[in-house]
């Protein structure tokens, strides 16, 4: 049972679910979510909000520098959900990043980055994305800014902690993602959501029980996992060499490194 998580991305859709789920768990413990708006309805009195533009790096160092200086409790969990969908084609934030990959990669590395020294040696970072893709041989490996990865780099500095990394692919989920694309299109993909997909609660549900698993494994020394959307391990994913994970690190952290300097 996890004391103390935080949820990004917890304001709708399958992180709201995976902060419900995890505060009605236990009452003993604390939810803290994340993102831009507030949710109308916190159900639980042990989840609280804190506002957080999860596509600026700068707004992201401010919110982590804030926790660290408060001295709170470490977490135990920390939870990763935070994304859109889009049919556009690159369109940058203040900061030069593209806005979904500043959402879906180099956001939450840097997350994970710094609120590292506030995660509990045997935390989980659950990473809710696509766990069943991420083959180095699909990169493009002369325009990474377009392409996603993966926290093993992070992982396999983290010496004596015995902290986990999960991620997980949701699968069709009922929510409203799909409100960002152009009016003219929406229509289908929410419509094959609400016939094939699952709602969020059962979402957050199965990827929390594959969290569990995973946290179970670990005892056996195994610190990273792919799941899938019923919560099992995915199998026979493409191994990385030290080389290609080297190279994605560097150019993930001059990327935010960049953005964290750019001017107002």
């Amino acid at each position: 049972m996890f004391t103390r998580s935080l949820v990004v991305g917890g304001t709708g859709g399958i992180g709201y679910a995976i902060a419900c789920q995890l505060a009605a768990a236990s009452t003993s413990s604390t939810v803290i979510i994340s993102g831009r708006t507030e949710p109308k309805n916190l159900p639980h009195t042990n989840i609280e909000f804190r506002p957080l533009d999860a596509s600026s790096m700068r707004s992201i160092k401010r919110y982590t520098d804030s926790y660290k200086s408060a001295k709170e409790q470490h977490l135990d969990l920390l939870v990763l959900t935070q994304g859109i969908i889009s049919m556009a084609g690159r369109s940058e934030t203040p900061e030069g990043i593209d806005r979904k990959m500043a959402l879906h990669y180099y956001g939450r590395q840097l997350l994970i980055r710094e609120l590292s020294p506030v995660l509990k040696d045997d935390a989980k970072v659950l990473i809710v994305l696509d766990s069943t893709r991420g083959n180095p041989n699909q990169l493009k490996w002369d325009d990474l800014d377009l392409k996603s990865s993966f926290t093993l780099a992070a992982q396999r500095q983290q010496g004596q902690k015995r902290r986990t990394f999960i991620h997980a692919h949701p699968g069709i989920v009922q929510t409203d993602i799909y409100k960002t694309l152009p009016w003219y299109i929406r229509g289908v993909p929410k419509a094959l959501s609400q016939v094939f997909g699952v709602s969020p609660e059962t979402c957050a549900k199965n990827l929390l029980k594959g969290t569990y698993k995973c946290a179970a494994a670990d005892k056996e020394g195994k610190f990273w996992s792919c799941i899938n959307e019923k919560g099992d391990v995915v199998l026979d994913k493409p191994l990385w060499s030290e080389e290609q994970i080297q190279r994605v690190s560097d150019h993930t952290w001059k990327i935010i490194d960049d953005a964290l300097n750019t001017s107002d």
